[in-house]
């Protein structure tokens, strides 16, 4: 689980930077700013969607309070998800479309893109 405690480990870069400069600037410039190899692209940009994205584009207030704790809800929801996905084994994840592995799991339909997150990391062996 050395990818999550790295993809971990920069979220939480991130967030103490501060939304005003991990949401403004690209995820190049980012990388840049924090001194890390562009091989760790996709993970900045994770992160950086977190941050930005989960919390802006998803309808929650824009309160400090709430912030941390969706980002912090969202992420514990992934690694979750990502361990359930993980003992059915790579073959069966990957054979499945994320509706069925929604249904399979008994989870509802609102966490698709969550699912879809945790199944690419499977699929495409970002973690491992």
């Amino acid at each position: 689980s050395s990818g999550i405690n790295a993809e971990y480990g920069i979220y939480n870069k991130l967030k103490e930077l501060g939304h005003e400069m991990v949401c403004g600037p690209t995820v190049t410039e980012l990388l840049e700013k924090l001194g890390l190899p562009e091989t760790l692209y996709g993970m900045v940009s994770t992160a950086q969607g977190w941050l930005c994205d989960a919390i802006y584009g998803s309808g929650l207030e824009k309160r400090d309070v709430a912030q941390p704790l969706a980002v912090q809800g969202y992420f514990d929801t992934l690694i979750e998800i990502y361990y359930k996905l993980k003992e059915l084994g790579h073959d069966i994840v990957c054979g499945q479309t994320v509706s069925e592995l929604i249904e399979l799991l008994g989870l509802p339909e609102t966490l698709d893109g969550i699912v879809e997150t945790a199944r690419g990391w499977i699929c495409n062996s970002i973690l491992s």
